[in-house]
């Protein structure tokens, strides 16, 4: 999944994985075109899972990136889980890859939907109260680690000027929104995603004064 680690997702994700009692887990994210693309994998079951569910179109994970909500499966083979039954193709390769549970929760910045994060188990059972909190208690920093990947910037090696309009930009979302620097950069990375722009080529758009951010109506 572009062929190299992603060090923070795995720290992560292996955190997490250990704290719900999980074998291993996988995301995928949502282009800018709404197709969907595995980014990282923590092991072989799991890289298979995100690819069987990009190459079929249906799974745990298109589903809860498409409803923003986490979709939880505690037996792949339980002939009477209607959820499972919707993915038939998937459900079946998914349990010869080496996964008997699936549990898949969305990365969501705001209202844009950044794709979603499988986590599986070997044997079937499902995730405790405990271990559901903890699970879905990650997704946020998860998400901010996926907006934070160089391979979906390219912006690592950006001349300083250039950075210097990110944090001018930046500045200015944050008085649009009246919020903190913070919340302004991970808005302005989102829409940069959601739009397959560089963080550097919105920032140049917002400084200009072509585009501004609004605050979310709730």
């Amino acid at each position: 999944m572009n062929g190299t680690p992603v060090p923070v997702l795995d720290r992560l994700l292996s955190s997490c994985c250990k704290e719900a009692g999980l074998d291993g887990a996988g995301v995928s994210i949502v282009s800018s075109s709404g197709a969907h693309e595995p980014l990282y994998g923590s092991d072989h079951v799991a890289e298979a899972i995100e690819r069987l569910q990009v190459t079929l179109g249906e799974g745990p994970c298109i589903d809860a990136s498409a409803t923003g909500t986490p979709v939880l499966v505690a037996d792949l083979t339980d002939p009477r889980d209607a959820v499972a039954g919707r993915w038939p193709v998937f459900r079946d390769e998914a349990t010869l890859a080496g996964a008997r549970a699936i549990f898949a929760f969305p990365l969501r910045i705001g209202a844009i939907s950044l794709g979603a994060v499988d986590l599986y188990r070997h044997t079937a059972g499902p995730l405790s109260r405990k271990e559901l909190g903890s699970a879905y208690s990650s997704m946020e920093k998860v998400g901010l680690a996926v907006l934070e990947t160089p391979d979906y910037y390219g912006d690592v090696d950006a001349p300083t000027t250039i950075n210097m309009t990110v944090h001018q930009a930046a500045g200015m979302v944050m008085g649009q929104l009246d919020s903190s620097i913070d919340e302004a950069m991970v808005r302005l990375r989102a829409a940069a995603f959601a739009e397959g722009l560089s963080v550097n080529e919105l920032a140049v758009e917002v400084v200009d004064g072509r585009r501004r951010f609004l605050k979310e109506t709730r």
